[in-house]
């Protein structure tokens, strides 16, 4: 997996460099939540995948940047694994803010469904297993606490990918 460095805000694009960013941006607002997740979308011959951090104040709304990777496309018969990078580069810029920065997230959502009747629901409790055991906190598709709902950061990656 690639690492990224620059990502955009979502309000006007501006590109940032991710740790010193988030670094001044919890210095002036130490309330905030770092939420993290990731979508992705098969295009022709590629897989575009959005990475997003909410900067989150609680009651008040976020501050989103994101970042867009393009892949060579992922099979549709392998879609767990495409499910899975998308957990995995959640994982991984969590783990980076956490060693640069001593600051863990909050909430690391994923795009999997619990319900059987969805695809997704394959790679559920691999993708869980990899955010808990990295120490995480983690949300997904209609998850205790968010029922009928589709996790935040992942709601704001869908509409990144599309």
């Amino acid at each position: 997996m690639q690492l990224i460095q620059t990502y955009k805000t979502l309000n006007d694009n501006v590109k940032v460099d991710l740790i010193p960013y988030v670094k001044d941006y919890m210095e002036q607002n130490p309330e905030v939540e770092i939420l993290i997740g990731c979508d992705s979308q098969n295009r022709k011959r590629e897989t575009i995948y959005a990475i997003v951090i909410g900067l989150y104040k609680p009651g008040k709304g976020a501050h989103v940047l994101y970042s867009r990777l393009t892949t060579t496309r992922i099979k549709i018969k392998e879609n767990s694994t495409r499910l899975l990078n998308e957990v995995w580069y959640s994982v991984e810029v969590a783990e980076r803010i956490k060693n640069e920065l001593g600051i863990i997230a909050t909430w690391i959502d994923v795009d999997i469904n619990q319900d059987e009747q969805y695809k997704s629901n394959v790679a559920l409790s691999n993708a869980l297993g990899l955010v808990k055991g990295m120490g995480y906190n983690v949300r997904w598709k209609n998850s205790p606490g968010i029922e009928d709902r589709t996790p935040l950061m992942c709601y704001a990656a869908d509409s990144l990918v599309k």
